[in-house]
């Protein structure tokens, strides 16, 4: 495989340029996909080539393969950093895929595992056009949508305190005071 690292920008989590766009995260461990924008994605519906699809249920299944499934623990002889830098390497061909529209997440391939509540991430965005247009343009599509649902929210909750059930499409705006539900907050 050719070095791409002169076609991407990458930056650390929560800094750096594409901070602002919502980022393609991949990781996997949840909901038997690698591939999650802005939630769990089957890879089938992405438009992803044949072999980035393939690449990414391959390192996918690798990962459940080498857990212990009573402990979770890792029992592959290949060792963890490599599954981590696989993803890095995963990441950068998604990025180039997606061109510089988008911004990819995934863990960053360190051992030991960083200390604190999760993994240290990698933003990874391609500096060039995407080499698959086609899947390109539906995760346009997904994040306009996205972007649509995010400001019908905000736009209810300037009208009044509301609550969205993205699964059932409900939204709830209490008539009254009485009708906010109370709690630890």
């Amino acid at each position: 495989m050719p070095d791409v690292s002169s076609s991407v920008s990458i930056s650390g989590s929560g800094t750096g340029s594409g901070d602002d766009q919502l980022a393609v995260r991949l990781f996997v461990g949840h909901d038997r996909t690698p591939l999650w924008f802005p939630g769990p994605r089957d890879l089938d519906e992405t438009l992803l080539d044949d072999e980035l699809t393939e690449a990414l249920h391959a390192w996918e299944s690798d990962w459940y393969a080498s857990r212990d499934v009573g402990t979770f623990e890792w029992v592959s002889t290949t060792p963890e950093i490599e599954h981590l830098r696989r993803g890095v390497d995963l990441a950068r061909r998604l990025a180039l895929a997606l061109g510089s529209e988008h911004v990819v997440e995934v863990d960053q391939a360190v051992e030991p595992p960083a200390a604190g509540p999760g993994p240290a991430r990698l933003r990874i965005r391609s500096d060039g056009p995407a080499r698959q247009p086609e899947a390109a343009r539906r995760f346009t599509a997904w994040a306009d949508e996205e972007r649509a649902e995010h400001e019908r929210v905000r736009s209810a909750a300037r009208k009044g305190w509301s609550a969205y059930a993205p699964r059932s499409g409900a939204t709830f705006r209490p008539s009254s005071p009485e009708e906010i539900p109370q709690g630890d907050h």
